[in-house]
């Protein structure tokens, strides 16, 4: 048999086989390839927070960092700052948190470095930093107007120049009203026809529109105010059995911002409170007792309480270490009275008189944001005159008054966040029908300026 016939005959491929032949051997080369260099993509960051370049960061914002993977070694992470900021670190998931631990410069850049180094669970590294630069604003001011309908609304006014900017639309008034920490939110109190009030959650960066947080039927909800770290509220909740019956005691509530749930703060949700302020830390929460007419300071962590004895019916104030607070508190002298402010060690309970005149009323104390100095507002008992801005030391020591001008009442002052301005509700006792107005006083000139008339319960937004 010759060699061609005893040949078995060779399978031949189409064209269709070979192509489908190099379209698999295609895949499996990239599949090999992305396996390879797996390894060495590293891990992605998904979002920065304040973002990059932008020129509106609020002062007492949060800087957020966000991986597309869980970091394994998270305790590595540091966040460097240009100019130097010192503060704490919390995870959130995927996301770093730095909070400073006091606000930001205003109108100033700041540049944000996390070195590489980060392994990710999966084992990728952050092969390379990850930088970007932010602006702080000029701090804004918010305040309560009335609308053309004779409404009380929410403003929000920059202190420099410019037309004020009414940011809520509530048909009944609003009552109060309180911003995040971050300046990203703000929760008020709208109310109802049937007089009570329900709590809305409007978003400040982006100018959206307000979306009702909790609803109140047979309630009134007022008094919002936000944890340090902006995760919840506290606010006073009070009973309307009736519609349009006068409401009935105050009780305080947890609030979750994200969700909306809420619960009571005490284990006895008939316990009693109002006014509540956080210390700086978020630790503890200060309140009113009405029934027994004192402050309580009660630790969030251990459940334990401080009695401060307080008729007036007024706030503390905390100092921001978070250690001593200031109350006011009624001194009897035979028929007559004075109202003095009294500093609290939490540690130990004890209290100093600090007012240094004996009849005085004395009253709105608030720390300085570096805590150097108490201001509050002062007159004379028994005198037909408005209560005058002052300072002094945490100690009492070298009292100075700011105003002196006795026909005007200064009223619910506070502090710029650099320390270098207060914000004050003034009002003309001696002008029949005035309306009170929001002036801005500088603290190294003590020059004065209006800045909305009328106004009234005014706050900074970082």
């Amino acid at each position: 048999m010759s060699p061609t016939a005893s040949t078995a005959a060779q399978p031949r491929l189409s064209r269709f086989d070979r192509t489908v032949f190099l379209f698999l051997a295609g895949v499996l080369l990239l599949t090999l390839v992305i396996i390879w260099r797996g390894d060495r993509v590293g891990i992605g960051v998904s979002h920065i927070s304040p973002a990059g370049d932008s020129r509106d960061a609020s002062t007492q914002t949060d800087v957020r960092l966000t991986f597309a993977q869980e970091i394994a070694n998270r305790d590595a992470l540091q966040f460097q700052f240009t100019p130097p900021v010192s503060g704490t670190v919390r995870w959130e998931g995927r996301t770093a948190i730095f909070t400073p631990d006091r606000p930001l410069m205003a109108d100033t850049g700041y540049q944000v470095t996390v070195p590489a180094g980060l392994v990710s669970r999966q084992g990728r590294e952050l092969l390379a930093p990850v930088s970007w630069q932010f602006h702080t604003r000029q701090p804004r001011l918010l305040y309560i107007a009335w609308d053309a309908q004779d409404n009380s609304q929410v403003y929000l006014v920059d202190p420099a120049g410019g037309d004020a900017r009414q940011l809520t639309q509530s048909p009944h008034g609003v009552v109060d009203y309180a911003a995040s920490p971050d300046s990203r939110w703000l929760i008020y109190s709208a109310l109802r026809e049937d007089g009570g009030s329900d709590l809305y959650q409007l978003p400040l960066a982006d100018q959206g529109q307000a979306t009702l947080l909790l609803a109140c039927p047979e309630a009134a909800c007022t008094g919002p105010v936000w944890s340090p770290d902006g995760r919840r509220l506290v606010y006073e909740r009070r009973s309307m059995p009736q519609a349009g019956a006068p409401p009935g005691p105050p009780r305080l509530w947890w609030l979750d911002a994200n969700s909306g749930q809420t619960v009571p703060i005490f284990e006895d949700s008939q316990w009693l409170g109002l006014g509540a302020r956080f210390s700086p830390d978020g630790q503890w929460i200060s309140y009113i007792s009405p029934l027994s007419q004192e402050i309580h300071a009660y630790n969030l962590q251990n459940g334990q309480t401080v009695l401060i004895p307080s008729q007036t019916g007024e706030t503390a104030s905390w100092n921001p270490a978070g250690d001593r607070l200031v109350v006011t508190e009624i001194q009897f002298q035979g028929e007559q009275f004075a109202v003095h402010l009294f500093s609290v060690d939490l540690a130990t309970g004890e209290l100093t008189d600090l007012s240094n005149e004996i009849a005085v009323n004395d009253g709105s104390p608030v720390y300085s944001p570096d805590g150097q100095w108490i201001l509050f507002g002062r007159k004379v008992s028994r005198a037909p005159m408005g209560k005058q801005l002052w300072l002094m030391r945490p100690d009492g020591s070298e009292a100075t008054q700011l105003t002196t001008d006795p026909e005007i009442h200064y009223g619910l002052p506070q502090w710029s966040p650099d320390g270098r301005q207060i914000v004050v509700q003034r009002y003309p006792i001696t002008e029949p029908g005035a309306d009170p107005a929001i002036w801005i006083i500088d603290v190294a000139t003590l020059a004065q300026t209006e800045i909305a008339a009328p106004g009234i319960q005014p706050a900074w937004l970082p």
